[in-house]
């Protein structure tokens, strides 16, 4: 059983001074947040009651591995560290995706915390994994992943989730403050770095032709003459008008009457 820890790290954030308007940027609060930590906790959870290990992973620089590190000191088997920038969610989770799966295969759950913006979502489409987001609870019963999640009016929704799954969970729950010696171990641990290829999405344009609307599907009009079932077939009587059978001389005439019909219903300019 594999189980993925997947933290945010904060990072920069931008502040605007309310008296002057001027605009800084600060770095993140250092660790995990608290739906991170939340996230770290119900993955040993899941480790103590199936088995396994729990790889706590995170998309961020050379800072963040101090708060793996931390995660290491709580209890997690291993850590990694994802070094690339994302320019969205989509790519965040192409970039998670690849790293954990060429340093520890295909994960069995993915947690985050319900900081993770659009992550989780992208992550099961790309996995093909069940997913359960913001939940209150997650944990095992009976050997089958099961969570609990908010819905309006004060409701509770209970699940059962198949695996692989990827869950997101609230800050409720924290982990087990570490021990010293735990502590101290980790200090010393070397956290992997991996800086996974993302595929960039190209856009190629066709050939540029002219609008043609999709051709609709008409009932077969009953008529036994062909001028009927042509009046059928274009509704041409439906708004009032006429209809009127011409026969012209030759082609010029026809085609300088279907000119001055077109004309006329607005459907072409000036002529002359």
């Amino acid at each position: 059983m594999l189980v993925v820890a997947a933290l945010t790290w904060p990072g920069p954030r931008i502040v605007v001074d309310q008296l002057t308007g001027t605009v800084r940027t600060e770095e993140g609060r250092p660790g995990a947040s608290a739906a991170g930590l939340a996230a770290l906790a119900h993955s040993l959870r899941i480790k103590e009651s199936l088995g396994g290990r729990v790889v706590a992973v995170t998309i961020g620089p050379p800072p963040a591995e101090e708060m793996l590190r931390e995660a290491l000191a709580a209890g997690a088997s291993s850590a990694l560290r994802v070094d690339v920038d994302p320019t969205d969610d989509e790519a965040a989770a192409r970039a998670l995706s690849a790293a954990v799966a060429e340093h520890h295969g295909p994960p069995d759950v993915v947690v985050f915390g319900d900081d993770s913006g659009d992550v989780p979502g992208y992550l099961a489409a790309l996995t093909d994994a069940a997913q359960a987001l913001g939940l209150l609870e997650l944990g095992v019963d009976e050997g089958v992943l099961k969570g609990l999640r908010r819905l309006d009016k004060g409701r509770r929704e209970r699940l059962a989730i198949p695996l692989p799954a990827v869950c997101s969970v609230e800050p409720v729950l924290r982990p087990r403050r570490a021990g010293l010696p735990a502590v101290l171990a980790a200090r010393n641990t070397s956290i992997p770095v991996v800086r996974p290829d993302i595929p960039q999405w190209t856009v190629k344009a066709g050939t540029i032709r002219a609008y043609r609307p999709r051709a609709r599907i008409l009932p077969i009009p009953v008529a036994d003459q062909a001028r009927d079932r042509i009046v059928a077939l274009t509704n041409a009587l439906a708004a009032g008008g006429s209809a009127t059978v011409v026969t012209p001389s030759d082609a010029a005439a026809a085609a300088d009457l279907v000119l001055d019909y077109l004309s006329k219903h607005g459907y072409l300019g000036d002529t002359t």
